[in-house]
């Protein structure tokens, strides 16, 4: 056995354990495939989120839309999404990551598709808020699925490079802006480049036929049913959702209820 291996199993790691990509190694398979639902579902949510700032010139023509309308569109997708970001934690806890991750994918693919079909600017100021709620879901629940596929030592750089998928979505929606302006008109190129929005359903096929949730995660959320379904705190899960008062009531009684013989009672 070499030095390097010697000082590797000292430190209790693999011989893979180190290099540029033992990060995606240490995933395994089934984290691989989450990995990749995760950045598709990044790189997809940055497409549609720019689909609007780099139609906003043809947007604010065909509506006749002054500065301050302009901005309150993006800003209305911004600040929503951080309500979005919280539903979809408090989501993700109940029925799974994957389950979660769909539903928030679906959400803002609907609203983003929607919105090319807008009539009218108050239409579109609601379609692009209502996307927002998918938009900022999304963003948190993959964050929390490929973070609990990821070992404690690379769980930086796994999500990091989650992360720089949204680099990815922005380039891929300014590659099908210069085309679908080049091809159309601007009053229908807008439209058209919101409907091409339609693109992360092909990314919930893939997540609902390949991507599953870790063990840890399924194994905390059984836990935390069969303990709410026996009523008593047999799991940590459980007695972080309860208050210290109420995981330490039958405790109590059962001082209250057995006294050491001979004891007088109090």
């Amino acid at each position: 056995m070499s030095t390097t291996q010697t000082r590797q199993s000292s430190q209790g790691e693999r011989p893979d354990d180190t290099g540029a990509f033992a990060w995606l190694r240490g995933l395994g398979p089934r984290g691989r495939r989450a990995f990749g639902g995760a950045f598709g579902g990044y790189a997809l949510d940055s497409y549609d989120f720019f689909t609007l700032p780099l139609s906003m010139v043809a947007i604010a023509a065909s509506f006749g839309l002054d500065k301050g309308q302009t901005g309150l569109l993006t800003t209305v997708t911004l600040v929503v999404s951080a309500v979005g970001g919280a539903l979809a934690g408090v989501l993700a806890d109940r029925v799974g990551r994957v389950r979660a991750l769909m539903i928030t994918v679906v959400t803002y693919t609907l609203f983003t598709v929607l919105c090319g079909f807008a009539p009218n600017y108050e239409t579109l100021l609601v379609f692009r808020a209502l996307q927002g709620l998918g938009f900022g879901g999304e963003w948190a629940v993959g964050a929390i699925l490929v973070a609990e596929y990821a070992s404690a030592k690379h769980r930086g750089r796994t999500l990091g490079a989650v992360q720089s998928a949204w680099a990815a979505g922005w380039a891929l929606a300014v590659l099908v802006y210069t085309l679908v302006f080049q091809w159309a008109d601007a009053d229908l190129a807008w439209r058209i480049l919101f409907w091409t929005g339609a693109l992360p359903a092909l990314l919930v096929v893939y997540v609902r036929r390949n991507v599953e949730d870790a063990p840890r995660a399924v194994e905390a959320r059984r836990a935390a049913a069969a303990a709410a379904r026996s009523g008593r705190c047999s799991v940590p899960v459980c007695c972080a959702r309860r208050s210290s008062r109420s995981c330490s009531r039958p405790a109590s009684r059962a001082a209250t209820t057995r006294s050491p013989p001979g004891s007088r009672p109090s």
